[in-house]
């Protein structure tokens, strides 16, 4: 899987842990995705998948660094809620992948 690493990504984000967090097992313990730390969005990004032609989650068909940087620029300049779950931002990129895609500047 053509999985990101940290100097890939393109927006700025927070890299020390906010109290409560624990970066190790943050995908068990977060009950929201943090947006602006990249120790949230990094393996989030890196753990969505294609599965019968619908983004998922922590399984499906390999997707490219293309796509993962595009759902970045998504969920970071498009994307308003607050203290989104993960299953919330799956759902909404499958809703706005198709329009907004197009738009990103690479």
């Amino acid at each position: 899987m053509p999985a990101l690493v940290r100097s890939d990504l393109k927006e700025k984000y927070e890299w020390k842990t906010s109290e409560g967090d624990n970066p190790d097992l943050i995908h068990e313990d977060a009950k929201h995705l943090s947006r602006r730390e990249g120790y949230e969005m990094l393996p989030f990004l890196n753990k969505i998948g294609l599965k019968n032609g619908v983004f998922v989650y922590g399984e499906g068909n390999d997707i490219t660094k293309e796509s993962r940087l595009t759902f970045e620029w998504m969920l970071r300049n498009h994307f308003k809620s607050t203290a989104p779950g993960r299953e919330k931002v799956i759902d909404w990129i499958n809703d706005n992948f198709a329009a907004l895609a197009p738009k990103h500047p690479r």
